[in-house]
């Protein structure tokens, strides 16, 4: 037995071992990334070996989930019939309105049409609930909570999302200091989307993302204000959001020990929170993917047909979200139909009463498909019309579509399945060694740190050798269909814009894997329940202090996010702000940027300008006009400094000013600036 025990340890220990040297090879020995990978297979085999031996000691239960339903009446019928019509009806009306009415009543047609479906599956004891006063329905709500959570969780849970809130919205306004061009374009949308009533919301905007995306934001800044900061509040309202529903969905299919760890590691991970702190849509996946499937794990547990039509809604409602969001019903379904393979595989049975008909097992699932229809109905009915809006992102970034796979055979010379095998490589080493190399983010370390990165692969270890444990093929499929659509097929791998949805996965695998290598030391090493619980949360502090280390102290100092235009323009756009209307700005920017950039569109608005074409560039040049009557602002980058000579010569009465990066001290651009008749340049 004490034979056995030791082998059982140094298999631990060993694995543990290699798995640390394995992440160490690719953190700071990156030209050996081969040898880190060999370590890592034999710390796979370690694992394997020691799971294998444990197993033979002792079984574990696979927790079997309900999957009855109940029946509807007729009247439930109609009234969900009634509530596609509506939702019918609101998209074929938005294709008839010209694009500028006033499309805000069709929005409240669409959301009664979406209501009238959900009610159809509200039992009758919560229709009666509903004439209940506000008072007494959050009284009732709160003491749900108590008894499911106790006061005490729930207090704690609150602090959670406090935090994970702070450290999202604190200084949002100047953290990453640079607006991108991407999230300048998004702010001018989304108040484009509110300024003159309310525009269509069921079609596609710019890069053909769907309106719907905008509207979110423009009402955002409606209540923050329009500004950087107030663009921004949105996002970090959702990503902590996101660590309530990741808690929620680890409690219900891997329990409350998980569902703590995972929603601390969501809270202070570096790449979640830099996306939470952007104008973009990508922030959205996480809690919609959440949100979806912790809802339908409740409804195959309760067998709730409201529950199931909630799921629905959340399925529909990605589709107006980043086109990643489209991903959740593709995920739902592999894991359904894992679930009925499984349980043949292992010969189990589902846990719904003998003699249960297929109808009855595939009610439920078809209330989930009727409402992601009734949602998203009337975008489909703009695809109808507009065809190319269905997938023009998808080709713009798909390896095959856009012709990426077979220059790149003519180019290097390489066969397609090497540069597959490239693309694979990429995608799966995104989280421990391949940087992403995008300025969406561009970070110096992978999107895990070295601590998270090791737990992260045991947690994938862990869960590939327990798939009995059927969620555990939920976050497998979650996983890996996330880097094959969004990253392997891509061009740019790994454009970590497009993996946010994975976000909360890596969180949930990295509290397993915790959660299994805590658990294993204690039952081999020995010592007391307190002092693993010690280590454990020492851990997490260690990986918390890491990552909010990394993303506030080394890396917003360096400016890299949004690429060199966009702290050029963001600088340029504060600078001109505080200046005032007064002058017209002369922008000699192109080819290398443009007025018309996202950043100064949405930092800049109100404040007179122009892009000053390069010389040559258009066979009918037309000399540069000034308005007499106001002061002119000359712009110039350094790559147009040799044209300023010209300039002054013109208006020799001007002031020049050099404005140089405060993150690497390079020239941004040169002011010269030519006062108004009668005017001072230094004082207006």
């Amino acid at each position: 037995m004490e034979r056995g025990r030791a082998i059982s340890r140094g298999l631990f220990l060993a694995g543990l071992a290699l798995a640390f040297l394995g992440q160490h090879y690719f953190s700071n020995r990156r030209i050996y990334a081969r040898d880190g990978v060999l370590l890592w297979c034999l710390a796979a085999l370690c694992f394997g070996a020691l799971v294998y031996r444990l197993r033979k000691q002792a079984g574990r239960s696979v927790p079997r989930q309900s999957e009855a339903s109940g029946g509807k009446r007729l009247w439930r019928l109609v009234v969900a019939l009634g509530g596609a019509l509506l939702s019918v009806l609101a998209g074929l009306w938005a294709r008839s309105l010209p694009p500028d009415a006033d499309f805000s009543w069709l929005l409240v047609v669409w959301l009664t049409g979406v209501a009238c479906y959900l009610a159809a599956f509200v039992p009758a004891e919560n229709v009666c609930a509903l004439r209940d006063s506000a008072a007494s329905l959050a009284k009732r709500v709160f003491t749900a909570l108590r008894e499911r959570h106790g006061l005490l969780t729930a207090a704690a849970l609150g602090g959670l999302l406090l935090a994970a809130l702070l450290v999202r919205a604190v200084d949002l306004e100047h953290i990453p200091a640079n607006l991108s061009g991407d999230e300048g374009t998004w702010g001018v949308e989304g108040l484009a989307m509110v300024s003159d009533g309310l525009a269509n919301p069921f079609a596609t905007r710019w890069f053909s993302f769907p309106s719907m995306s905008f509207l979110a934001w423009g009402i955002g800044m409606r209540v923050f204000g329009e500004t950087v900061a107030g663009l921004r509040a949105l996002s970090a309202l959702i990503g902590a959001a996101t660590v309530l529903t990741t808690f929620l969905l680890a409690d219900e299919l891997w329990g409350r020990r998980a569902a703590w760890l995972a929603g601390v590691l969501l809270a202070c991970g570096h790449y979640h929170l830099h996306y939470s702190r952007l104008a973009l849509n990508n922030i959205g996946d996480g809690l919609l993917i959440t949100l979806a499937l912790w809802l339908v794990a409740r409804a195959m547990r309760t067998g709730s047909p409201l529950q199931f039509a909630l799921a629905g809604v959340v399925v529909g409602a990605g589709w107006y979200a980043y086109f990643g969001a489209r991903l959740i019903g593709v995920i739902i379904v592999a894991y359904v139909v894992w679930r009925a393979v499984a349980r043949r595989i292992w010969r189990e049975r589902a846990s719904s009463s003998v003699g249960t008909t297929i109808w009855r097992k595939v009610r439920p699932w078809l209330v989930l498909v009727g409402a992601a229809l009734v949602v998203t109905a009337p975008l489909m009915l703009h695809y109808a019309a507009h065809p190319d809006d269905w997938d023009a992102r998808s080709r713009q970034v798909s390896i095959f579509a856009s012709g990426w796979l077979a220059q790149e055979q003519v180019i290097t010379g390489r066969s397609a399945a090497s540069l597959l095998l490239q693309q694979l490589w990429k995608s799966v080493s995104a989280f421990n060694y391949t940087l992403d190399p995008t300025f969406h983010y561009h970070p110096s370390i992978p999107l895990l740190d070295t601590i998270s990165g090791v737990l992260f692969l045991a947690g994938v270890i862990w869960a590939a050798l327990h798939l009995r444990h059927l969620p555990n093929a939920l976050l497998l499929l979650w996983l890996g269909l996330t880097l094959l659509t969004g990253s392997v097929i891509t061009e740019n791998p790994p454009s970590s814009a497009r993996l946010v949805i994975v976000s909360p996965a890596l969180a949930l695998l990295t509290s397993l894997g915790l959660i299994w290598l805590v658990d294993t030391a204690q039952r081999l090493l020995g010592g007391c329940g307190l002092l693993w619980k010690g280590v454990t949360g020492a851990c997490l502090a260690a990986i918390a202090a890491i990552n909010l280390h990394y993303y506030f102290v080394v890396y917003t100092p360096i400016r890299v996010y949004g690429n060199p235009t966009a702290e050029v323009t963001t600088v340029l756009a504060r600078q001109l702000v505080q200046q005032g209307s007064g002058y017209v700005t002369y922008f000699f920017g192109p080819p290398f940027a443009y007025w018309e950039f996202g950043t100064l569109r949405f930092m800049a608005q109100g404040i007179p300008g122009v892009s000053v074409p390069p010389i040559g560039e258009s066979a009918e040049e037309e000399p540069l006009t000034v308005d007499p009557h106001r002061g002119a602002c000359f712009v110039f980058l350094p790559e147009r400094l040799a044209e300023m000579d010209e300039i002054r010569a013109r208006y020799p009465a001007g002031a020049e000013r050099r404005v140089y990066s405060d993150a690497d001290g390079r020239l941004l651009y040169v002011v010269y600036q030519v006062p108004a008749p009668g005017g001072d340049p230094e004082t207006q």
